[in-house]
């Protein structure tokens, strides 16, 4: 996440303010025509779920980015609040597969959080204002509760043993936060309890065994990445530093694991990470365990009912997932979602599926949701990329979609050669290739294995403004043989990824000259691939136009 200023939570970071602006201008017609009587509808299904795949359910009522998404005793989920919405709600019946609206929010909440009560309501709090309200699954309808005594937003809430919420830091829009309060279900009011030892945004928060809370790493107003961490003892309402973590880094997810360890995945310190640590709450330290496969932040965390930890999506609008295992500490790749997703949400079903509702794709938000079915299956192909080395800056890749509108490369070749690069990702190591490597373009210099990664690198790629379909058929791994193949668009010079190249890509490049070298957030910009975004670059664009 890149950050700007304390207004930035908002949104999160850059990628998600271009995100917002573009699907705005998109959604304006749809929200003019909007009921709130429509049901979501739900896509053909298969007579059962391949095992470790994604597959579509039910679509939401309304567009939703940055809003929460809370598992009910009842089985459905409850999806309130977020950007570019009316205030309003929607239910999921996993019986059905549908979305339906229920009672709206009283407040419009952005940056909030929701909290699921021991008396079965949902208190979702703040979101730019100090503001609260609570859900009653049995009527279907919000209340106003007590209001905090500081606005914030991009803050944590946890529920504590005494069943009271803790909420913590964010940002008032102007300030970034280190104040806590106490919300009393039994009084409906507010109190207010320690204050951290450091102002933190964009941080989380885990309920450790023993009932305290475990805040970790976070964003502050010195324009740091944190990589402190302190507990909250709710006894005495005070907080102690603990162990630092390995890595600084905010948007990433904490997990609280069955053997009461917390696992911190991913993250931000100024370009996506991979790394990933655990916390012992016995001896007060982190220790490195294995890293992601794909560098992400901003994505999500579940833990399913196997004991693994499934992340999903985020990073750069990824449609990849992966799990992660305790008794290895190895993450491994496993079936990719049916579209790109950043701001999204994940729920863990009774059946022990998991449903990923909303996010936007960087061009437009979405409605559509999908299901996970964590069992073990047979072999197949995560996610695929297209990846460039962008001299001292690093590589950085693009992703290419398995399904739907495919990918837009927008870099040259490597070097200003003809050279392109697509890594397959495959749900377990691959042991052999049976078939041999096919493009529509171009020609196939080398494939080669590396654990659950295929490369293959292309030569003579001069299609520029068409489609290209790299096949690599045969793959093959310990549970079995799959196909695979993937398409992307290559125009040069389409950083947004919108189908055309003109002054608006220019714009976007010439925004990004001089800042020394490219990240995450705009590498896109780099079309010239060197490393920087310079005067090759808009020289390039031009001539594209």
């Amino acid at each position: 996440m890149k950050k700007q200023s304390a207004s930035r939570s908002a949104f999160f970071n850059s990628r998600l303010s271009i995100a917002f602006a573009l699907c705005f201008v998109g959604l304006l017609p749809a929200l003019a025509g909007l009921s709130q009587s429509v049901t979501g509808t739900i896509a053909a299904k298969a007579s059962a779920q391949t095992p470790g795949t994604w597959e579509e359910t039910g679509s939401l009522v309304t567009e939703c980015v940055g809003h929460t998404a809370t598992s009910l005793p009842n089985g459905q989920v409850l999806v309130a609040g977020g950007n570019l919405r009316p205030p309003s709600a929607e239910l999921y019946d996993p019986a059905t597969g549908l979305w339906t609206a229920t009672g709206s929010v009283v407040i419009t909440h952005s940056g909030h959080t929701a909290t699921l009560l021991p008396n079965g309501q949902v208190l979702v709090v703040g979101g730019g204002d100090p503001s609260a309200e609570l859900y009653d699954p049995a009527s279907g309808s919000w209340t106003t509760t007590g209001s905090l005594a500081t606005a914030r937003s991009s803050h944590t809430a946890t529920l504590l043993p005494n069943g009271k919420v803790l909420v913590a830091g964010g940002d008032d829009g102007t300030t970034f936060l280190s104040s806590a309060e106490l919300y009393d279900p039994a009084t409906g009011l507010w109190t207010v309890t320690g204050s951290m030892a450091a102002v933190r945004t964009a941080h989380t928060a885990t309920l450790l065994p023993n009932g305290q809370v475990l805040v970790a790493g976070g964003f502050n107003s010195s324009d740091l990445w944190l990589s402190s961490a302190e507990n909250y003892d709710p006894a005495s309402g005070t907080w102690t530093a603990t162990g630092s973590l390995a890595t600084r880094r905010d948007g990433h997810t904490a997990t609280l694991l069955p053997n009461g360890q917390v696992l911190v995945a991913g993250g931000y310190d100024g370009q996506d990470l991979a790394s990933a640590e655990l916390y012992d709450p016995a001896t007060a330290l982190w220790s490195v365990t294995g890293s992601l496969v794909t560098a992400r932040d901003l994505h999500t965390a579940t833990l399913l009912s196997n004991g693994q930890v499934l992340i999903a999506g985020g990073g750069f609008f990824l449609t990849s997932a992966e799990l992660y295992d305790p008794a290895s500490g190895l993450w491994t790749a496993t079936g990719g979602m049916r579209h790109r997703r950043l701001f999204h949400t994940a729920a863990l079903l009774p059946n022990g599926q998991v449903l990923v509702a909303g996010g936007t794709t960087g061009h437009n938000a979405l409605t559509s949701a999908e299901l996970y079915d964590p069992a073990t299956g047979a072999l197949e192909l995560a996610s695929a990329a297209s990846r460039k080395h962008h001299g001292n800056a690093g590589t950085f890749d693009i992703d290419l979609p398995l399904t739907g509108t495919p990918g837009v490369e927008c870099r040259v070749g490597n070097g200003g050669t003809f050279l392109q690069t697509i890594v397959f990702t495959f749900s377990e190591a691959v042991t052999s290739i049976s078939g041999t490597t096919t493009t529509t373009c171009g020609s196939v210099n080398s494939t080669t294995i590396s654990g659950s990664t295929v490369t293959v690198e292309l030569g003579h790629v001069t299609c520029d403004g068409t489609d290209i379909t790299v096949t690599v058929p045969g793959v093959n791994g310990a549970s079995g043989s799959v196909d695979s193949s993937a398409t992307m668009t290559l125009r040069t010079g389409d950083v947004n990824a919108d189908g055309v190249v003109n002054n608006t890509d220019l714009m976007e490049i010439r925004m990004n000259v001089g800042r020394g070298l490219v990240n995450d957030d705009n590498f896109r910009d780099d079309i010239t691939v060197d490393g920087k975004v310079n005067h090759g670059d808009t020289t390039l664009e031009k001539s594209k136009l």
